[in-house]
């Protein structure tokens, strides 16, 4: 196991986050996710999946600032769906956060996501207000392959990665509620080809955090069976909100 700076008690959030050895370990992508899916407006109460969850990095950075928001992460690696678990107990955020350890392409996986919102009691599993996701976006042939099967599964993945992940977040999601995802800016037409037909794009904001194309990341707001028209904004370096723009 490798860790970060110091506890995730201890102040250092999210350097202190574990995350197993032989992982891929999160970047400014899943912290520019996790930025600006905490400042989406949502019911106090509400309750967001993050699909691909990893080590639990985005949801619970969500759950730290929206302390009546409660999280479902769903994560296919059984390393990392351990290590999310044992990091909501470190932060204290384990009776918010609860992870299901499967596929999204899953029925059944989804199914048990679900269920979470009905407390294990009988009826119609609920649905969530948010989705969140850091889909593997790097391409398979589009540079080296790390040499980790974690790493290589966190990273990229193949023409079915988007979509799959976009269906699960449409089975997800009730009417009205939001998509939030982050990729690489050279995957921006392939991830919108990918929504679903009832989740409507509403804002694509570029993030440029350095001089090259490799530095540039877009977030993507998407509301089921929403019709606003589509918003496109940049902002130029990840230091501060990326919602905190001119």
């Amino acid at each position: 196991m490798e860790s970060g700076a110091g506890r995730v008690g201890g102040g250092t959030f999210p350097a202190g986050l574990e995350q197993p050895e032989g992982s891929f370990r999160f970047s400014t992508d899943a912290l520019l996710l996790a930025d600006f899916a905490g400042q989406v407006a949502l019911p106090e109460k509400a309750f967001v999946a993050d699909l691909g969850t990893g080590c639990g990095v985005v949801a619970l950075s969500v759950l730290r600032e929206r302390a009546s928001w409660k999280a479902v992460g769903v994560e296919v690696q059984p390393l990392l769906a351990a290590a999310a678990r044992r990091n909501a107990v470190s932060l204290g955020l384990e009776s918010r956060f609860f992870v299901v350890q499967g596929d999204v392409t899953s029925r059944e996986c989804l199914r048990e996501a679900r269920a979470v919102l009905s407390g294990g009691k009988d009826g119609n599993p609920g649905l969530f207000d948010a989705v969140t996701c850091n889909p593997p976006w790097r391409r398979e042939g589009a540079g080296r392959l790390p040499p980790s099967d974690m790493r290589r599964m966190a990273l990229f993945g193949t023409e079915r990665t988007f979509p799959a992940f976009f269906s699960a977040a449409d089975g997800l999601l009730r009417s009205g509620g939001v998509l939030a995802a982050v990729s690489g800016a050279e995957r921006t037409a392939e991830l919108l080809a990918a929504l679903p037909g009832r989740l409507n794009p509403e804002l694509l904001l570029f993030v440029y955090t350095g001089t090259g194309a490799t530095d540039t990341f877009f977030l993507l707001h998407a509301r089921k069976n929403g019709r606003a028209a589509l918003r496109v904004e940049r902002q130029d370096g990840a230091g501060e909100s990326v919602l905190s723009r001119s």
